[in-house]
């Protein structure tokens, strides 16, 4: 502040305390002031500032010289939270003041809180040239933490100062150092010196730290010597000093004419032998030295034209000879599968001479030609034929059919809850529609009426159903292989055009022959399969005769047991009959159905006499439209309900492909007549006393009730029981007579001279009841009741 200034406030103050000790004529209350100053205040008349503790106003032009007063006393640099206590002033005004006088006052400065005039900043400006003058150079940075101002602003302090109080320059390539003439001299002259004594190709690093030079400054300093030719020298691998190689001219030329010798005598150039020889980016070096020579670059080195020309020549003579060529032996030692690779796909793409679209690239480094590859196809025409029996033979084609049948099924899943509960209410319908129909005769009407239903594009003909089941086998028998690919690989070994071929490229060639031998092979199987199909048809065809012929029969037996088995009062007797009869001759209907269907599905079942456990398995491996309806058959012969069985045994039939003939009369006539022969050869044949009771009492019950009684030994006392009743006294005297005989032998085993006795008995006794069940006729046969 200005003398002159000065003692004008001091005036004032003067005039000010006058003021304030003279007396009045009137005088305001100081509730009047307030509410006075208030009022002007809300009027915006007059524009003050309260004090913190609201005792004083201060205007704002008072306020801004206070503040000046105390920059200027506080040697011109002050933080506005100082100026708070000190002035009694809020931060807020302070700070809308300071902004005011920073912008109308071009010499004071707000900078991050705090007020800076230009006399301050010309002191820190001395300050930072007497130490610009003893370091030689200084930054930015540094500044910023010795004096905690912003960078950007001290920037531009020291660009407004440079030259006048600061005595220096601003470094061209980093803006935040400053140095002075005499340090740029100097190290001008110490990098001037440390590159002229340096004849190798040296790390700048290693330059740098031995002579101990600034990084920022050497690079300036050497490019600067460099253009003016000062020094004969060149820079490479960019600037910084950890990765830039400084490579004087000396050097550089017996470097090029190695590298140059070394090229023409041997058509490569190895980035490694570059690297030792001090280049940091060889690639880059050769493709601005040799930059009018062709050369194909790679990976690990670049190649000539000599190398390309032999290389093409060794491949176009595989692919004319249909033979193979290893490049990678043909290269130099230092090349490896990749840039042979790289090699390979240059000369098929840039060639005239070369087939390109015959040529086949196996693995990184070996070249062959597509006919080479068909050629060796030949190799395995005999071994696909023979695979091809073998399969067809043993029945594995078959069961992949079945297989393959059954994931395509899995893989479509019906909704169970409904579709089950609809199929059995319309199974039970047929059933009682056939009963309605007249016997077997309305149900085999039924059969042949619903056929087309469930087989729709199926004819009668079994060997037309047979190619229906060929003409899927292309895509069925996918599962079927016909060798792996180690086999492949080793019979591709035997062969002399591969004896010396490495396991990679004989691998490479299976796994390209696999796809088309696995083709092959399906289709020969399949031509198999037809040819086994065709030359057993005629056999089939009498198979499938002899299946109708014993299911026509077993259906006819269960019918006339269930006849047998209502003359019975008893209905538990009635239900264990049904069980013992379903278990017997329906197990077996089961069996015959599933033993044919299964030589389809090529299921081993070589024996007749299948346990349900047995029966279910085959079951299970069998096609949808053919598994649901046995399974729902093999669940009925396991129940106790005939009307079920024979529900169930309609929908397996057709599922079967299974048609049963017309009734005969003459046949059904015939038939209780051949069972009554059979039952008296068994008769006679028998010598246990047990046997002969148990075949006596059903040739008595057959001939008493004109129907045939499918029972175990175990229901013997039931049927006499039933049986006193319609036969003379002297039979039912014999039948009770040896029945005992026969409890007796199983209850007494261990006395051995009733046992004796017991059976004398029934060696008399078993003559006469042989006698009197074959003799015993009866004109007229009872009814039920």
């Amino acid at each position: 502040m200005a003398s002159s200034d000065w003692i004008e406030v001091q005036r004032l103050a003067a005039e000010f305390q006058r003021a304030q000790l003279s007396s009045a004529l009137q005088k305001l209350s100081e509730r009047n002031c307030i509410e006075i100053v208030s009022k002007l205040i809300d009027l915006k008349l007059i524009d003050v500032f309260y004090t913190n503790d609201g005792k004083e106003y201060v205007t704002l032009e008072q306020l801004s010289r206070e503040i000046c007063d105390e920059l200027y006393l506080h040697g011109g640099r002050i933080s506005l939270t100082e100026l708070v206590p000190i002035l009694n002033i809020s931060y807020h005004a302070i700070e809308s003041r300071a902004q005011n006088i920073s912008q109308t006052k071009r010499e004071i400065h707000l900078v991050s809180g705090q007020l800076i005039d230009d006399d301050h900043l010309d002191r820190i400006a001395e300050e930072i040239n007497e130490n610009l003058q003893q370091t030689g150079q200084i930054t930015v940075v540094e500044l910023t933490k010795q004096y905690e101002l912003p960078m950007e602003f001290i920037l531009q302090q020291i660009r407004k100062r440079l030259g006048t109080i600061i005595q220096g320059q601003q470094d061209k390539c980093d803006h935040h150092v400053f140095f002075t003439e005499g340090f740029l001299a100097r190290n001008r002259a110490r990098i001037r010196g440390a590159l002229s004594a340096i004849t190798i190709p040296t790390s700048v690093s290693a330059i740098i730290a031995q002579n101990k030079l600034p990084e920022r400054l050497f690079f300036a300093v050497a490019d600067e010597l460099i253009s003016m030719k000062r020094i004969q020298a060149s820079l490479s691998g960019g600037r910084q000093a950890n990765v830039a190689t400084f490579i004087p001219d000396v050097h550089s030329r017996s470097q090029n004419e190695w590298i140059d010798n070394f090229l023409k005598q041997n058509g490569y150039l190895e980035y490694a032998a570059l690297t030792r020889l001090g280049l940091g980016d060889p690639k880059s070096f050769c493709r601005k030295r040799f930059r009018e020579t062709s050369l194909l670059y790679l990976s690990s080195c670049c190649v000539g034209s000599y190398i390309l020309q032999q290389i093409e020549a060794a491949v176009e003579e595989a692919l004319v000879s249909q033979s193979w060529v290893e490049v990678l032996p043909l290269l130099p030692s230092v090349f490896d599968e990749e840039d042979a690779e790289q090699i390979i796909q240059h000369v098929l793409r840039n060639s005239k001479n070369l087939p390109g679209k015959d040529a086949l690239v196996i693995g990184h480094s070996a070249v062959t030609s597509n006919a080479f590859v068909q050629n060796l196809r030949l190799i395995f025409k005999s071994m696909i034929e023979e695979k091809a029996s073998e399969v067809v033979a043993s029945g594995d084609y078959l069961q992949a059919l079945a297989d393959q049948r059954n994931a395509n099924e899995k893989s479509f899943k019906p909704e169970q809850s409904n579709e089950k509960k609809d199929r059995k209410d319309e199974r039970r319908k047929k059933a009682n529609e056939g009963k309605l129909g007249g016997g077997t005769q309305g149900r085999e009407t039924k059969t042949r009426a619903t056929k087309k239903k469930y087989q729709k594009g199926k004819n009668d003909s079994d060997d037309e159903g047979e190619e229906e089941l060929v003409g899927g086998s292309s895509s069925a028998s996918t599962e079927l292989q016909f060798m792996s690919l180690d086999k492949i690989s080793n019979v591709l070994r035997k062969q002399e055009s591969l004896s010396d071929a490495p396991d990679e490229f004989v691998e490479d060639i299976a796994q390209r022959l696999y796809p088309s031998l696995q083709s092959s092979f399906q289709e020969a199987a399949r031509l198999a399969f037809e040819a086994v199909l065709s030359a057993t048809s005629g056999q089939r065809r009498q198979t499938h005769s002899e299946l109708q012929n014993k299911v026509q029969l077993l259906l006819q037996n269960i019918k006339q047991g269930e006849k047998a088995i209502q003359f019975f009062a008893s209905l538990d007797v009635q239900q264990q009959l049904i069980r013992y009869l379903l278990k017997t001759a329906g197990s077996e209907l089961v069996t015959e159905l599933v033993s044919y269907v299964s030589q389809d599905t090529n299921v081993a079942n070589d024996s007749k006499d299948l346990s349900p456990e047995a029966r279910q398995k085959i079951i299970n491996g069998l096609p949808q439209n053919i598994r649901v309806p046995l399974q729902g058959l093999h669940k009925a012969s396991q129940g106790a309900i005939i009307e079920e069985f024979l529900s169930e045994a309609d929908v397996a039939l057709i599922a079967c492909d299974v048609v049963l003939r017309k009734a005969d009369k003459k046949k059904d006539k015939a038939i209780p007549i051949q069972q009554r022969h059979v039952l008296i050869e068994q008769l006679n044949a028998a010598q246990d006393a047990a046997l002969v009771l148990h075949v006596a009492v059903l040739l008595l019950f057959h001939t008493v009730t004109q129907t045939v009684l499918n029972a175990s030994g175990r229901f013997v006392p039931q049927i006499i029981s039933f049986l006193q009743s319609h036969l003379p006294q002297s039979i039912g005297e014999l039948l009770s007579e040896l029945q005992g005989l026969v409890i007796q032998e199983l209850t007494r085993k261990g006395d051995e001279e009733l046992l004796e006795t017991v059976r004398q008995k029934m060696e008399n006794l078993i003559p006469r009841v042989r006698e009197a069940a074959v003799a015993y006729k009866k004109s007229i046969a009872i009814t039920q009741e």
